[in-house]
C-alpha cells in the first residue's frame, strides 16, 4: 500500500493520521514540490522515527500533479491512497478502501464521502456524498466534481495504464474522475473517509479562475468522449455555472439542464437504478439553480417553481447532512 502526498500545510497532523491507520503495511511517500518552508526538516524528523515514511524532494516546483507522478513512479504498493497535506483521514480509511476493492474486483479505484472542517471543528451539514455507480458518476461529472482528491484509493497499475496525471497544474483530479468513471473502474464507499481542511490558501480559492478554465478543458474532453459532441466555450461555461450554483438567468440554466437530461437519457448502458438516480439529481440541480437565483430573479424563480412544482423532497438528497 502506498500513500502519496504533496503540499505543506498541517503536515504533522496529516502524517499522524496515516501513522494511526489500522492497516499498517504501507509506505508513505511525501513529495516536496521545492518548498521554501520547513517541510523537508519535518519529514526527515518523521523518517527517523518511522522507516515507512519516504521523502522525495523536487528542485523545481511544477505543481501538485507533476509531483504526484514522481510519487507514483516510486510507489511499490498495489494500491495508492491519496492525501493532501492539509487533509485528514479516519484511522480505518486505508483498511476500508482496501477491503472494498478486494470485495469488488470489477472496480480498480474508489472514493468516499467527505466532510469539511477548520480549526473550529467539522462543518455541520457538510457531508458530501458521491454518486454510487460509474454510470451516474460519469454523467454527473458534466455538472460538477463531487469527489475530493484526498478520498481516492486506486490500483497503481490502473494509474500506469491511464498514463498518470495530466501535466496541468490544476483540475487533473477532475480529469482522473472522468477517465476512471468512463472505464467503469470507479466505485464509491458511502462513508466519510476523508476530512478536508478549509483555509484561505487552498488552491480552490487562490487560483479559482485558472482552475475553472482548466476544468472547462476537461469538461469539453469529457463531453466529446461521452457523446461525440463539441460544445462552444460559452455553452461549457453555462453548464458549469448551473452545476456549481452560480448566478445566471433562470431560464438559461434550466435549458442547460434540459440539454444534459437529453444526453444521458440517450445512453444505452445505464441501469434502471442509474436512470432513477439521474432523474433525482436533475430535479435537485433544478431546485438548487432556482433557489440560487431567486433573489435576483424572484418573478422568474416563482414562475419556474410553479411550473415544475419544485420542492426539496428528502428523496433527492442521500442524507439530511449532505450537500450533493
Amino acid at each position: 500500500m502506498t500513500a502519496v502526498w504533496n503540499g505543506t500545510a498541517s503536515l504533522a497532523e496529516t502524517i499522524a493520521c496515516i501513522q494511526a491507520q489500522t492497516f499498517t503495511d504501507w509506505e508513505y511517500i511525501i513529495v516536496d514540490d521545492a518548498s521554501t518552508d520547513g517541510t523537508p526538516a519535518l519529514v526527515e524528523e518523521a523518517m527517523q522515527k518511522d522507516s515507512r515514511i519516504r521523502l522525495l524532494r523536487r528542485t523545481t516546483s511544477e505543481g501538485p500533479y507533476i509531483a504526484a507522478n514522481d510519487g507514483l513512479r516510486e510507489a511499490k504498493g498495489k494500491w495508492v491512497v491519496r492525501i493532501d497535506a492539509d487533509d485528514l483521514s479516519p484511522s480505518n480509511r486505508i483498511e476500508r478502501q482496501r477491503d472494498f476493492l478486494l470485495a469488488n474486483p470489477h472496480y480498480r479505484a474508489c472514493v468516499s464521502y467527505w466532510q469539511g472542517f477548520n480549526y473550529r471543528g467539522l462543518f455541520p451539514n457538510s457531508i458530501t456524498p458521491i454518486p454510487r455507480t460509474p454510470g451516474v458518476f460519469r454523467w454527473y461529472l458534466m455538472l460538477r466534481t463531487p469527489s475530493i482528491h484526498s478520498a481516492l484509493c486506486v490500483e497503481r497499475s490502473a494509474m500506469e495504464e491511464i498514463g498518470g496525471y495530466g501535466k496541468a497544474r490544476l483540475s487533473q483530479d477532475y480529469r482522473l474522475w472522468c477517465e476512471l468513471s468512463r472505464r467503469g473502474w470507479l466505485g464509491t464507499i458511502p462513508e466519510v473517509l476523508s476530512y478536508v481542511r478549509n483555509h484561505p490558501d487552498r488552491a480552490s480559492y487562490t487560483t479559482r479562475g485558472i482552475q475553472q478554465e482548466l476544468a472547462l478543458d476537461v469538461l469539453s474532453d469529457h463531453i466529446v468522449a461521452m457523446t461525440g459532441e463539441r460544445w462552444s466555450r460559452v455553452e461549457l461555461e453555462a453548464l458549469w455555472c448551473v452545476g456549481h450554483c452560480k448566478v445566471m438567468p433562470v431560464d438559461k440554466g434550466l435549458k442547460m439542464l434540459d440539454r444534459w437530461d437529453r444526453m444521458w437519457r440517450k445512453a444505452s448502458d445505464l441501469t434502471a437504478e442509474d436512470r432513477a438516480e439521474l432523474e433525482r439529481l436533475s430535479a435537485y440541480r433544478r431546485w438548487k439553480h432556482i433557489r440560487t437565483n431567486a433573489r435576483k430573479n424572484p418573478a422568474e424563480a416563482i414562475l419556474q417553481i410553479l411550473r415544475f412544482g419544485l420542492t426539496r423532497p428528502s428523496a433527492i438528497i442521500p442524507s439530511a447532512q449532505s450537500s450533493y
